[in-house]
């Protein structure tokens, strides 16, 4: 039979939790890359959203800039 400390549990528990928030925040960074790469929408709450990069959204502001002339 083993027996751990609770203050040894409560650290370990801790421990895998703060892992599996890490995993997490990086598999939804992963999608987020996915769905700017193919322009498909993110499904939050039954609302799409559209994820631009960076140079696309630079790219956008220059467009509408050349437009307004």
């Amino acid at each position: 039979m083993l027996i751990i400390e609770e203050r040894k549990m409560e650290n370990l528990l801790m421990k895998r939790f703060q892992e599996g928030v890490k995993q997490g925040v990086k598999l939804m960074q992963q999608r987020m890359l996915m769905a700017c790469e193919n322009g498909t929408p993110i499904n939050i709450e039954e609302r799409a959203y559209f994820v631009r990069s960076d140079l696309q959204n630079l790219r956008d502001i220059f467009e509408d800039l050349e437009a307004e002339r």
